[in-house]
């Protein structure tokens, strides 16, 4: 049986190489850039290459199929397609034991650089389009011996384009992770949003260094600004400027309040350098069918200024942060089950976690929001992921 050559990684190009590559991003397919990831598998007698079995599992998952065993099955009903897609080969359709043995054993690193890369150089998201930061523990794969891995994110507002994921390690935490990771990203001209967990000054100078501005939910792990800012909003001679809104959905009605002032900020500077201006936002919950309600207060730090941030932009800022919840986070739940897989072993988790984000990228990249209803579509008609740049065919 003939053998294939192990892929180049990214790492190994020549600089010229790499800069080229990455200049011509927009026009390199998802198969060619799982060519750049290293296959640990012995050369000898492999039937598949690493870049076709990823792709038929990024195939696959956009037509609905969520286990390795339904992306299998999809391989072997969707054989012509297959064809179509890469050419003429001797094999097409791998089977679940492959796909369980395999993804384990990926580079983790290697497979989220290389994905990061690609989306960053590609990216549609406008310069102006906000970055929420925030994690999620994929529950499902913790087992007696390991915890669940606990990933962090990194996601545009409103194009929905996941670029970056890294897995938090139990000896490690999220806040120097970010901090390190942070260069990596498109920061210059962006707004980064991020929960209480990242409220700490390093953090909200990095961000500042880069040419990037934060919005910052302040808590209990900072007492004393929360304590300043509470006590400021307290007074009723305090000045601020407000705004409201009001949603009405999934019967439940949620009025969010905000006060916003730039007073406080010459006595934070010491502290928080940068601060432009703090916030006091009130979320009010009533559900109409049992007209119970909840309150929750949460207090706010920016550097963004008056004239960059109203308090409607303020509104807006923090629902979208919020945002990658319902449409990242849920989705991934839900819709493609990921708290059910029973793929726990080594990096599958994560490397799962990887491939699910991009299928939601590229389908928010081909214009709609409704992934299951997308997913469905393409699955009674997968010929048309054809156009998604999947194959070695779409360069």
């Amino acid at each position: 049986m003939g053998c294939i050559s192990l892929p180049f990684s990214w790492l190994e190009l020549p600089s010229s190489q790499r800069e080229r590559l990455f200049k011509e991003a927009a026009l390199v397919s998802v198969y060619e850039i799982f060519a750049t990831i290293p296959d640990p598998r012995r050369r000898q007698g492999l039937r598949y290459d690493l870049a076709y079995l990823l792709t038929c599992l990024v195939a696959a998952m956009l037509c609905g199929r969520n286990s390795t065993l339904a992306v299998a099955e999809w391989c072997r009903d969707e054989q012509e397609l297959l064809k179509q897609l890469f050419g003429p080969r001797k094999y097409y359709c791998p089977d679940d034991s492959l796909y369980r043995k395999l993804l384990p054993r990926l580079d983790v690193s290697q497979v989220e650089g290389a994905l990061a890369d690609w989306i960053r150089m590609t990216l549609i998201a406008p310069s102006d389009d906000p970055i929420a930061l925030d994690g999620k523990t994929v529950r499902g794969a913790g087992t007696q011996d390991q915890k669940a891995p606990h990933l962090l994110s990194f996601c545009t507002h409103h194009r929905q384009e996941t670029l970056l994921q890294i897995r938090v390690g139990e000896k490690t935490n999220a806040i120097l992770i970010a901090l390190t990771f942070l260069p990596a990203l498109p920061v210059a001209g962006r707004v980064f949003t991020a929960d209480a967990l990242h409220t700490h000054v390093p953090f909200f100078q990095a961000i500042q260094a880069l040419g990037g501005d934060a919005v910052f939910t302040v808590k209990e792990n900072q007492p004393t600004l929360q304590e300043q800012v509470a006590r400021y909003f307290a007074d009723p001679l305090a000045s601020f400027e407000e705004d409201e809104t009001i949603d009405l959905q999934r019967g439940r009605k949620e009025v969010r309040s905000i006060k916003v002032t730039s007073a406080l900020c010459d006595y934070l500077q010491q502290d928080w350098p940068g601060v432009a201006q703090v916030a006091q936002l009130t979320r009010t919950v009533t559900i109409k069918k049992t007209g119970q309600t909840s309150t929750e207060l949460v207090y706010l730090i920016t550097t963004l200024s008056r004239e960059q941030a109203s308090p409607q932009r303020f509104l807006e800022l923090v629902r979208g942060h919020w945002g990658i919840e319902n449409r990242s986070h849920y989705v991934r739940d839900v819709t493609f089950l990921e708290d059910r897989s029973r793929l726990r072993t080594g990096n599958a988790p994560q490397i799962l976690a990887a491939l699910r984000n991009l299928v939601i990228t590229l389908i928010h990249r081909h214009g709609s929001s409704q992934i299951a209803s997308t997913r469905r579509s393409l699955s009674c008609h997968p010929d048309r992921a054809l156009t998604w740049r999947l194959g070695p065919q779409a360069a």
